[in-house]
């Protein structure tokens, strides 16, 4: 995962980063992040198309992506996601995109909420 400044890169190029830049969800992985940066996350599992992935969960922090999906790991309490993520902690996958700022990460994640329709998301879908 690129860690360029935001600015850079449109809102498109933004949700193409979390579509195709995957990684194993484990802790070593998510250290590799930088630490402080605001930004939105996905978690994925296979789908039934070989190479092709399903979102499972998307979902944003305006402080430290990197801490949130730690904690994601610890102590999961959505209960869908928590469901998904003891089924198949080992074949989950994440990948993040940084933002600059506040707007730029809420507009991002509903964006992406809105397109993938994730099933541990249902309850921001309204």
């Amino acid at each position: 995962m690129t860690e360029a400044p935001s600015e850079e890169i449109s809102p498109f190029g933004l949700k193409y980063r979390l579509d195709s830049d995957r990684r194993p969800f484990n802790r070593n992985e998510v250290r590799r992040l930088a630490h402080g940066r605001t930004g939105v996350y996905a978690l994925w599992l296979p789908a039934e198309t070989e190479g092709r992935h399903e979102c499972l969960y998307v979902g944003m922090s305006e402080a430290c992506v990197r801490r949130r999906l730690l904690q994601h790991l610890q102590n999961e309490t959505n209960p869908a996601l928590f469901r998904q993520l003891r089924l198949f902690r080992d074949i989950v996958k994440f990948s993040a995109a940084f933002t600059s700022g506040r707007r730029e990460t809420l507009d991002l994640e509903t964006a992406v909420i809105q397109a993938w329709q994730p099933t541990a998301n249902r309850n921001k879908l309204g």
